[in-house]
């Protein structure tokens, strides 16, 4: 369930939950994520995916089909569309995402979105939990192209349009943690 609108934060081209979980599920989430088959993180390339780490340098793995995060995180990621007026037409999630950001971990400056992939779906909103206590690691904020870095702590859960850039920063010491949701809908172009 969405948490009070006392709770949120609106932006431009953002929303922000500071309490979108609870200590509890995250620590259940971690829990749940040591269980599963941790790979390298990967990003789109010319033939495929590839794993770059002048992009990219993190891991991750994949919640189950269905996991109670995805609907936490995809009614998050509804309720914001709808509140802020983006006017997507929305469908499904993806598979959620959970990312491990060790020392030296980043990713980037990029979009969620993949335009010019021929798909009849594509990614519209995207939807980021914070996993990790932030005293837990140095470094690694989220960070919008037009602005300062996101203040998240454990817990917080922030929406926003698939194409606008962002970027997670070098993790100077410690593990980052989180947790991602891509919203799909139909291509419109």
């Amino acid at each position: 369930m969405v948490n009070d609108a006392a709770q949120i934060t609106t932006m431009t081209n953002f929303w922000r939950w500071e309490d979108g979980l609870s200590l509890e599920l995250c620590d259940l989430l971690l829990k749940e994520r040591s269980a599963l088959q941790e790979k390298p993180a990967e990003v789109g390339g010319e033939n495929g995916d590839e794993i770059k780490r002048s992009i990219r340098n993190s891991s991750l793995c994949w919640a189950p089909v269905n996991h109670w995060v995805e609907g936490i995180l995809y009614n998050h990621g509804l309720y914001a569309c709808e509140a802020a007026g983006w006017g997507f037409q929305l469908g499904r999630p993806e598979q959620i995402q959970l990312t491990a950001y060790d020392k030296d971990g980043f990713y980037g400056w990029h979009e969620d979105w993949a335009p010019l992939v021929v798909s009849p779906v594509v990614r519209k909103v995207s939807v980021v939990a914070l996993l990790s206590d932030p005293s837990d690691f140095e470094g690694g904020e989220f960070q919008f192209a037009d602005g300062e870095p996101i203040d998240m702590k454990r817990g917080s859960i922030i929406a926003f349009p698939s194409f606008v850039r962002h970027q997670v920063t070098p993790v100077t010491s410690g593990k980052r943690y989180s947790a991602v949701c891509w919203i799909n809908g139909p291509r419109t172009f």
